[in-house]
């Protein structure tokens, strides 16, 4: 997986994404991120979200935690969480890091997860299109 500093324009998924995506929770090994607790409602909501993310872009395979010393946990999907006038996308992956090496997301993220609608949700559809999914979706279906 690539490592990229939380809150920095997102190009995994593809350089014209970069203006609406923005990482958080792209964590590796050589990368110094915030540590400290968090609320359990905030990580209660986050697991909810997370039980069947919106994958309006995916790939194939799997990514195994860097930060662990041995035997990393894996995951694959992403979850998109639509902000401010951008989307931010965080690899499931936040959970492990959140419980093994307490990361701490920026609050600006946590916020935004604790307002996003339930995924399969109109509201959900809506947020995501109005905060940069339009041009994800043209993308992907060529509209």
């Amino acid at each position: 997986m690539t490592t990229i500093r939380d809150l920095q324009p997102l190009n995994y998924f593809g350089e014209e994404f970069t203006g609406v995506l923005r990482a958080v929770g792209w964590l590796g090994r050589d990368q110094d991120f915030e540590t400290g607790r968090i609320g359990s409602e905030f990580y209660e909501r986050l697991v909810a979200l997370l039980a069947r993310p919106y994958q309006p872009i995916a790939f194939a395979g799997f990514h195994e935690c860097e930060v662990c010393q041995f035997d990393g946990v894996c995951g694959a999907a992403n979850l998109w969480v639509p902000a401010d006038g951008f989307i931010m996308v965080c690899p499931e992956l936040i959970l492990h890091y959140i419980n093994a090496h307490y990361y701490k997301p920026p609050e600006v993220f946590q916020e935004a997860v604790m307002v996003c609608p339930d995924i399969a949700s109109r509201e959900y559809k809506r947020a995501f299109l109005n905060n940069g999914g339009r041009l994800i979706t043209k993308f992907r279906y060529g509209g």
